[in-house]
């Protein structure tokens, strides 16, 4: 089983393998690479209406399949947040066809695995396998997926890991301080409700719950699949006609996409206080960003590269200030920046420190002779997520989920490619810079601080 993730908090040098901007439609690229590329995708639709997307890969005769349920955490009240987590989990502990033992047996002996992630914005169930064994393995999913056992000591056995790692959260500071931001973040907005288990819902998170919320996951409206292999005709059509026998026959319900308003930042800084930080502060500090559909997405990206850059170098190795210092993303659609401090050592000037830093930011002509360099770091990124079968379904149901189209990230190098130097000036001086005379227009862009420590000693000013 899959351990609790509390927050979608992701390093820049994760993130990026997941961003493009929505500057040009399908099929209107004249990019080679994408011309090489576009022609391994195909797309089929189920007698249900469910869509199933192809995509040829030369994988080592490695499948993938996952299947997207659209939704996430706006369908799941706050004070039950993680109760599609434990659906899905559930669902994998296998059928009245496929006990779980059975599932186990069979996954050491054929080295598969099936796996699940629940999400702010959509969930996604998934088999990884060998071509030799696909037909097998896709049957059990299937099963799985439609006729879960639901059995009451399982249900038992994951409620025990859940209650292990919310504990475990609430004495760890870093988990600590991910769990203190995500409520202040998204209080009051759907992702108010969290993908994972926490100690508000652990209560409400019961079998006859599980098996209800269950129910909703029916719809073939709120469902698609990817799949990933080097797809020969004969296995192909066997993975087709196996797909409409099963989730063909889910039926197509009422569903409408959940709104998900924008992100504000701003507001006092908030403290938790931990024991077990020790001497050491841990501090993040979330602010507005671009989503990933803005124009504007990659060159904040590529900007963010050159705060990461400044960080290290200033903040750490400069004044030995913290152990870590980086910038990332958090979020699902709507997204906040997050600018992230672990194991700081020197309360008094921490955040002078770090505002310095990025304050130091180059001017347009600096930017011009280094920016090659930061391209090609986030064009081999998109490269390396792309080095299996997993890595490219994950861009397969990103690009899908975020874009409407399978392959929005085969454009992602042309787009970094075109980006000037202005435009990631343009990004700092909107969303970095944090005195007025750098800021665009004079407008800081506010952060709101989430500090855990000790004894409340790493003060930040907002």
């Amino acid at each position: 089983m899959k351990k609790i993730a509390y927050i979608g908090i992701i390093l820049l040098a994760l993130a990026v393998i997941s961003c493009a901007s929505n500057s040009g439609a399908a099929g209107t690229s004249s990019g080679s690479y994408y011309e090489s590329n576009a022609a391994d995708f195909s797309t089929v639709t189920l007698s249900n209406g469910i869509p199933v997307v192809f995509k040829k890969n030369n994988s080592g005769k490695v499948y993938v399949v996952r299947m997207i349920i659209d939704g996430g955490v706006a369908f799941v009240p706050e004070n039950k947040s993680g109760l599609e987590d434990a659906v899905l989990e559930m669902i994998a502990y296998g059928s009245e066809a496929y006990p779980y033992a059975d599932i186990q047996r069979l996954k050491f002996e054929q080295s598969f695995s099936i796996t699940s992630s629940a999400g702010f914005d959509y969930s996604t169930y998934s088999f990884r396998c060998i071509e030799k064994y696909v037909e097998g393995v896709l049957d059990i999913y299937a099963d799985s997926f439609l006729h879960p056992l639901f059995n009451p000591d399982d249900f038992d056995t994951l409620k025990t890991e859940y209650a292990e790692d919310i504990q475990r959260s609430l004495t760890e500071p870093s988990s600590l301080l991910s769990l203190t931001m995500q409520k202040v973040a998204f209080a009051g907005h759907p992702y108010a409700s969290k993908p994972s288990v926490t100690k508000e819902s652990y209560d409400a998170i019961t079998l006859d719950a599980v098996k209800e919320h269950y129910k909703t996951l029916l719809n073939a409206k709120r469902l698609k699949i990817v799949v990933v292999g080097e797809l020969s005709e004969s296995v192909r059509k066997i993975i087709q006609e196996k797909l409409e026998a099963s989730f063909g026959t889910i039926p197509a319900g009422e569903y409408a996409k959940p709104d998900i308003p924008a992100l504000a930042s701003g507001g006092k800084t908030v403290y938790e206080k931990l024991e077990q930080a020790g001497d050491s502060g841990y501090a993040f500090g979330y602010y507005v960003c671009p989503d990933r559909t803005s124009p504007a997405y990659v060159p904040f990206v590529l900007a963010s590269m050159f705060i990461e850059d400044a960080l290290f170098t200033q903040v750490r190795e400069e004044k030995g200030a913290v152990y870590s210092a980086g910038n990332g993303i958090m979020g699902g659609k709507k997204l906040f920046g997050v600018l992230s401090i672990y194991r700081a050592s020197k309360p008094d000037d921490l955040q002078k420190y770090i505002y310095d830093a990025i304050d130091s930011f180059p001017d347009e002509r600096e930017i011009q002779e280094r920016l090659d360099h930061y391209k090609n770091k986030y064009i081999t990124a998109i490269f390396s997520s792309a080095q299996d079968a997993n890595g490219v379904a994950g861009n397969v149901v990103s690009s899908l989920q975020n874009y409407g189209d399978p392959t929005t990230y085969l454009r992602r190098t042309e787009e970094v490619q075109a980006v000037t130097a202005d435009q990631v000036l343009t990004a700092y001086r909107t969303y970095f810079a944090r005195t007025p005379i750098r800021a665009a227009n004079g407008k800081v862009n506010p952060i709101r601080w989430v500090v855990v420590d000790k004894d409340g000693r790493f003060k930040f000013d907002n």
